[in-house]
């Protein structure tokens, strides 16, 4: 049976497109498993790692996960939450009517998770972009045009 980091990151993994060496590489893997322990109620990370693993395997993956985990109405908002937190280094609150049916935490807010988070946001990786205001670009590089990558 894999750690639990491990069967984080494999849910990472499919909720973001990202491999999991490339989310491992993003160094904030432990920081968003401590914030979705914080804000979300006791056992359900777990329950939703577990939901991950008994996912079939191959082809049908994608139509899987969205029937078992997706449209669950307590493990689908937490996944998509995940997504956010994954691109955006933020944390989105979730919907009332999440938090009525399950449960609310103070910690349940809009907000960025750390600096760190922010910078490692996958939304970067995939726009092929720098955070803004983290990263320096070089003199004069506002003066060159962006390069182009052809799919």
């Amino acid at each position: 049976m894999q750690g639990r980091t491990d069967r984080f990151l494999s849910l990472s993994a499919v909720l973001t497109g990202f491999t999991r060496a490339e989310l491992l590489c993003a160094g904030v893997v432990d920081e968003y498993l401590r914030t979705l322990d914080a804000i979300l109620p006791a056992g359900l990370v777990d329950e939703l790692l577990a939901a991950c693993e008994q996912l079939p395997q191959g082809v049908d993956l994608e139509s899987a996960f969205t029937a078992q985990i997706l449209d669950d109405p307590r493990m689908g908002p937490v996944a998509r939450n995940l997504v956010l937190l994954w691109y955006c280094g933020t944390w989105t609150a979730l919907p009332d009517a999440w938090r009525a049916a399950y449960g609310a935490s103070p910690l349940d807010t809009n907000h960025v998770v750390s600096a760190v988070a922010y910078q490692a946001g996958l939304q970067w990786v995939a726009a092929g972009a720098h955070p803004a205001g983290a990263q320096q670009q070089g003199f004069g590089a506002w003066a060159m045009a962006p390069e182009r990558s052809d799919p």
